[in-house]
């Protein structure tokens, strides 16, 4: 379920594991006096570096979408296999973390509600029941889970706006994103976070929620057309080498 953008003559492929880690790196970075302190700060940090991990192994291997004629992305990967690995991913992340487990199955639970449909309606029960069993059994402060739960929120979605379209677009060229970012943090009253790409490196972001500057590097393949054609898609894949591209956040000016 890779993230995946075309360019003339190849594909730009990120896989999820990939994009979670600057997700993971946007979060160690949060500013505590947003949270009113650093309570579970540390599980945050961890849920959102692996909230993708169970695409770790089916990245491995990218499929063909022949009704749309190029690879399967995360946004028409069939639905079906999806909650499945969703589900197997939080499974793994409750026996480390039961936090972290909490904070992916809201993330992932509000993502499907997004996009409501015969797929999603059962999953999203099941993890409603994890959410309240999870809960209770941990005695958790709610106000604070819902704010750890709208950061790690805006940490993917800042995540999806470095990896989804080539660095620099503008920001109204988004399908998502023209408008910016929900936000709930501060004291400011603003609802809405705006980033915009200065360079092909840079990230700036209007209110900035993160203790100084954020480096982090995206992870891709470029994988060609031509290849594609001549090996597949997996092969044309596989030969290629994981190449990185580095990115800075930081606050507009």
């Amino acid at each position: 379920m890779m993230i995946i953008y075309e360019k003339d003559d190849s594909y730009i492929l990120i896989a999820q594991h990939d994009h979670a880690r600057i997700s993971g790196d946007l979060a160690a970075a949060w500013r505590d006096e947003l949270f009113s302190g650093a309570a579970r700060r540390d599980e945050l940090t961890y849920a959102a570096y692996e909230h993708d991990s169970s695409w770790i192994e089916l990245d491995r291997m990218p499929l063909w979408n022949d009704q749309s004629g190029c690879p399967y992305s995360f946004r028409d990967y069939p639905g079906n296999i999806r909650f499945v690995f969703y589900e197997r991913a939080l499974d793994s992340l409750q026996r480390t973390s039961e936090y972290a487990a909490l904070l992916g199955s809201i993330l992932y639970s509000t993502l499907a509600e997004k996009t409501r449909n015969e797929d999603t309606v059962s999953f999203v029960e099941r993890e409603f029941a994890r959410q309240s069993a999870i809960i209770e059994s941990l005695a958790i402060d709610v106000s604070l889970l819902q704010m750890h739960a709208k950061a790690l929120l805006l940490c993917d979605e800042l995540s999806l706006f470095a990896c989804m379209e080539r660095p620099g677009t503008a920001r109204a060229q988004y399908e998502w994103f023209a408008d910016g970012f929900s936000y709930w943090f501060g004291r400011s009253g603003q609802s809405v976070l705006l980033a915009d790409w200065v360079n092909g490196n840079t990230i700036e972001t209007a209110p900035y929620p993160f203790r100084g500057e954020v480096e982090t590097t995206l992870a891709f393949k470029q994988v060609s057309k031509a290849d594609i054609a001549k090996l597949g898609i997996s092969k044309a894949y596989q030969k290629e080498k994981l190449r990185e591209h580095r990115l800075l956040f930081r606050e507009a000016r």
